[in-house]
């Protein structure tokens, strides 16, 4: 579902790469049952090396499959 489970807030010269872990690292101390963890193309390689390393977990990156936006169809309405 996409829902935040963590927040980190970090100084502007550390890359959100390999500050990622932080959050990741938070959000399973509060949440043991997590199995994975979602990303997208930015976070290939540091962050799933950081993530198998320290949290023994896998990490499914979402790469972009068409250049620009397009309109989603409406879900649900409030």
């Amino acid at each position: 579902m996409g829902n935040l489970l963590a927040v980190v807030v970090h100084a502007a010269n550390i890359h959100d790469t390999k500050s990622g872990i932080l959050a990741a690292r938070k959000a399973f101390e509060k949440y043991p049952t997590i199995q994975r963890f979602c990303a997208d193309a930015g976070y290939r390689k540091t962050f799933e090396q950081d993530v198998s390393q320290e949290l023994g977990l896998g990490v499914d990156i979402v790469a972009r499959t068409e250049a620009g936006w397009q309109v989603l169809p409406k879900r649900w309405i409030v």
